[in-house]
């Protein structure tokens, strides 16, 4: 599994569906990826529980893929820090966020 987007996230997934959360490096600001259903039928539809836990792990894992490639559609990357930032924190003449066009 990739590393996160942002320097934080947190997982919101359970048996039933995943989603994640993304947070602004500068101010916080949370995004939210849209739910993923455990796409065979729910958790309790495989009978056998370590064959239910190797299917939910593996659509666990593309799930998170597809969210982390959709936070950087919410967020912007700053040309001199790195930082993952929401449009509120970013500076689009000078493609830096508000931290370091302060340092400018």
């Amino acid at each position: 599994m990739s590393l996160p987007l942002t320097r934080k996230s947190v997982d919101r997934s359970d048996k039933e569906r995943f989603i994640f959360s993304f947070y602004c490096d500068c101010c916080g600001n949370e995004w939210t990826s849209r739910p993923m259903s455990f796409m065979t039928g729910g958790f309790s539809a495989i009978e056998h529980e370590e064959a239910r836990q190797l299917v939910w792990t593996y659509e666990h894992k593309t799930a998170f893929e597809h969210a982390n490639l959709d936070a950087r559609i919410q967020f912007n990357f700053c040309m001199k820090c790195g930082r993952w930032v929401c449009g509120e924190c970013y500076n689009t003449e000078n493609n830096v966020c508000k931290v370091c066009l302060r340092k400018f």
